[in-house]
């Protein structure tokens, strides 16, 4: 072999290496961007269970609401994210959020996660029996029906519900549910003078 050919040939296995330590070197950096958004899923996966095993340790009701309340702040900025993001894949935070904002009150940010919740088609906990458009609605009623009977305007809350459950953009097919939510509804009109209104809840109510 002759000195020009042997000096291209070592040439070319300097050049050769210099790309495989290059392609090692930068490996590692696209596992870790390409897998970043997994493994912080996991992670707030795993903070959550922790928290539901903490959650169900307390058996005061008012103890319970009190640890979801303190949780919310923690989890919110985490279903906002996923939000903007335009994922889509089972989200348990996000139901979590759902039903922990009801249970605390803030009913104007329960609607807004649960139409998002509901348009994605999330699951709820295997724990829950009724799924989540049915489980929203009801829950819904029997805050407005305490207002209701605390002589406290749901609207325009309740009214929202009831437009979900009558277009079925909530897809609830629980006739006793329905029956409920339309009563109630049919009630708060008569409450407000409005019998037309109410007359038409009262008849879908039957």
């Amino acid at each position: 072999m002759s000195l020009a050919l042997r000096h291209k040939k070592k040439c070319l296995a300097n050049a050769q290496s210099k790309i495989s330590a290059e392609a090692a070197e930068q490996t590692p950096e696209v596992v870790t961007q390409s897998n970043r958004d997994e493994y912080a899923r996991e992670l707030s996966e795993q903070s959550l269970e922790h928290d539901l095993k903490l959650l169900s340790e307390r058996t005061d009701i008012a103890e319970k609401i009190d640890f979801k309340r303190a949780l919310l702040p923690k989890y919110l900025p985490r279903v906002r994210q996923y939000m903007e993001s335009g994922a889509h894949y089972q989200n348990p935070i996000l139901v979590y959020c759902v039903i922990w904002l009801i249970d605390v009150g803030d009913i104007e940010q329960a609607l807004a996660l649960a139409n998002y919740a509901i348009e994605q088609q999330q699951s709820m906990p295997e724990r829950f029996k009724r799924d989540l458009p049915t489980y929203v609605a009801e829950e819904l009623h029997d805050w407005a029906d305490r207002e209701y009977k605390a002589q406290r305007s749901p609207f325009p809350y309740f009214s929202e519900v009831v437009e979900a459950v009558q277009s079925q953009r909530w897809p609830v097919i629980n006739i006793i549910v329905l029956s409920k939510i339309y009563k109630l509804a049919g009630l708060l009109y008569d409450q407000e003078e409005d019998f037309a209104k109410a007359v038409y809840w009262y008849e879908r109510a039957e």
